[in-house]
């Protein structure tokens, strides 16, 4: 079994070494921090109160929302290093005390102030840049204009008018501009949409003039500048260049800001960590002068926390209470799976589908060597394994690939194995035909996928098989004959009728393989009978358990998907192949070359993208379904954030 055996654990220790045991916890982050008021006693919850940690946290919060966002805002102008150097860079290692330390003696607060008066700055420029913007516009459509509006204004016998009109008004303005005789009108600009007039005529035909531009909407000029037109242009311009160079010497100063954005982010990691504590307070139970923390941790780790809890608080500190989880427990217990280097990378598969709660079994070891094959037969060709195993190699072996992406990488590292050992299998590089090989997949399809069934049946019954034996584990033996071991007996019996009928032709071995699938019809009849209290619907039900053959048959052919898949992309790689050949020699070593890549890196990323989709789904449908029912939740430590460094933990 690969599920840690997990203890659940009672801290006791006075008010004072609260915030030291917390810290050590987190650091060591392997213990969930569990709430206590729900399952101690009343007398004893008398004694003790949950803290309300809310405002804290609150400020906390706050101070990591200002944080993110300053730090947010100042990588927009940081340049980010190349995708080469970025994996090459190991992310820092820090201990807890190192990285308080650092933030405490920094001044985070002036830093984000700085942030916000550039931010503010900035801001303040961009603003003044849009209106100048606005006021350039304008004042480029006017700047035919060679007198100032205001020139004009109280004439004694004339009236001025200077403005716009809209383009489908325009010819009705001029028309009656014409009818009043004394008016002079002259155009200064035209736009798509408007052509801006000056308008100029006698005092007593104004009554005239506003009554009819009033019906074309005639908008008068309102001229907001000293300068005329032209001369207020050249200042704007001049105005946004200032403001254009002023923004670009902050940006760059912002630019320069490596150190203060790696302060920020060490005071983000650390205000993430101080709420996580926060929020744990919430969980333990305070007395006047002592607390109780509860929580989850795997057995193998208990020493481990003393260690850490007697070097940081002294022997007689703490006291350390343990206990084993309890069967009505196992629902809540989070789940950890312990597998070795080679199978740990596949845990990424069985977490996809669920954790296994604390009484069942990890499928990932079990899972492992049918993932392996099946993926192997869908991918199939050597070349293409060839290109799996150096690219995850280079990146494992010469590049910074951490956490969740190096797990992956590693899992993609070792596919590239069974991809390759069937490409050799089925003779396939690049889709073309080697000289060597011990089936083919264009001439040996129906062998092909006589392989995918059987190894499907294997799966299958290795899958009942495996249900027996927990049921029968868990108490439930009528269950594990009926659901497990009589259905595998049955399909080894088909097995033995097939070789007995078809491949070897022996009536003997016929008749064993029909006689065990009878014999365990009947038993799966005979045992939900005797098992149930009510005769009669457990005669029903067994007759009904048997039914389930059709699911079986159903599940037998799901795994031809397998020759079909890996047909299909050798196929296709084999046509692509085709296709570059017969274009002229000149195009096919210069143009082809090109195609050719570019085809099969497609057929490449196509193939195993089905290799892991569809191995997936043989295991959570066929495979799993069979004995695993999952619903295990993980375990979740009071940990770090370990965003921008990782936590060098205590152990």
């Amino acid at each position: 079994m690969a599920i840690a055996k997990m203890k659940k654990l009672t801290l006791m220790a006075e008010q004072q070494n609260k915030e030291t045991l917390l810290r050590s916890i987190q650091e060591m982050q392997s213990i969930e921090v569990i709430s206590l008021s729900d399952v101690l006693e009343e007398d004893i919850l008398e004694q003790f109160e949950v803290a309300d940690s809310y405002n804290e946290t609150l400020d906390y919060k706050s101070e990591l929302q200002d944080i993110e966002h300053a730090l947010s805002y100042v990588s927009q102008f940081i340049p980010e290093p190349g995708m080469i150097e970025k994996l090459k860079t190991k992310r820092e290692v820090l201990s807890l005390e190192e990285l308080e330390n650092h933030v405490k003696n920094t001044d985070i607060k002036g830093l984000i102030s700085q942030v916000q008066d550039k931010e503010e700055e900035l801001n303040h420029i961009e603003e003044r840049k849009k209106a100048l913007q606005e006021e350039e516009s304008f004042l480029r459509k006017w700047r035919e204009l060679k007198f100032h509006p205001s020139e004009v204004n109280g004439l004694k016998l004339l009236n001025v008018h200077i403005g716009t009109v809209d383009n489908e008004h325009a010819p009705m303005l001029i028309g009656g501009l014409d009818e009043l005789s004394t008016a002079y009108y002259e155009e200064i600009f035209t736009r798509s949409d408007e052509i801006a007039y000056l308008i100029i005529l006698a005092k007593e035909q104004e009554e005239q003039f506003k009554k009819l531009t009033t019906e074309l909407s005639f908008r008068e000029l309102k001229y907001p500048f000293e300068l005329l037109p032209e001369d207020a242009l050249y200042s704007n311009l001049n105005n946004q260049k200032s403001l254009h160079e002023k923004e670009a010497a902050l940006k760059k100063e912002i630019k320069g800001w490596r150190s203060v954005s790696r302060d920020l982010q060490l005071a983000e990691e650390y205000n993430y960590n101080v709420g996580q504590r926060e929020l744990a307070k919430d969980l333990v139970l305070n007395s006047e002068h002592l607390f109780i923390a509860s929580g989850w941790i795997e057995e193998d780790k208990l020493d481990s926390l003393k260690h850490i809890i007697n070097t940081d608080l002294g022997e007689d500190a703490v006291v350390i209470m343990t206990d084993d989880v309890k069967m009505e427990e196992f629902d809540q217990v989070p789940i950890v799976l312990h597998n070795n280097s080679l199978i740990k990378p596949f845990e990424l598969i069985t977490e996809m589908f669920s954790l296994p709660k604390y009484n069942e079994v990890d499928p990932t070891p079990l899972m492992f060597p049918f993932f392996l094959i099946f993926f192997g037969m869908i991918g199939a060709d050597l070349g293409y394994g060839l290109l799996l195993w150096l690219g995850t190699f280079v990146a494992l072996r010469f590049f910074n690939v951490e956490g969740s992406t190096r797990r992956f990488m590693k899992f993609l590292h070792i596919l590239a194995y069974p991809t390759m050992a069937f490409g050799l299998f089925f003779g396939s590089f690049f889709g073309i035909s080697l000289p060597f090989h011990v089936l083919s997949l264009q001439d040996d399809v129906i062998v092909v996928m006589v392989i995918s069934v059987i190894i499907g049946v294997i799966q299958l019954i290795f899958g009942l098989i495996m249900n027996g034996i927990i049921k029968e584990r868990q108490g439930q033996r009528a269950s594990s004959y009926v659901d497990g071991y009589a259905w595998a007996m049955m399909l080894i019996g088909l097995a033995i009728y097939v070789l007995g009928s078809i491949v070897f032709s022996i009536p003997l071995v016929t008749q064993i393989g029909i006689g065990l699938a009878l014999i365990n019809v009947a038993g799966i009849i005979v045992v939900s009978t005797i098992s149930s209290k009510n005769k009669a619907l457990g005669f029903g039900l067994g007759l009904y358990n048997l039914y389930g053959v059709t699911g079986y048959v159903g599940d037998i052919v799901s795994y031809t998907r397998l020759m079909a898949l890996g047909v299909a992309s050798a196929n296709i790689a084999m046509a692509f192949n085709l296709i570059v050949g017969y274009l002229p020699p000149l195009f096919r070593f210069t143009i082809g070359v090109v195609l050719i890549i570019a085809l099969q890196a497609m057929n490449l990323a196509l193939s195993f993208l089905s290799a892991y989709v569809h191995s997936s789904r043989l295991q959570y449908v066929e495979f799993f379904g069979k004995f695993f029912e999952g619903g295990g939740k993980p375990l979740t430590p009071l940990k770090t954030l370990e965003k921008h460094i990782w936590l060098k933990q205590k152990n």
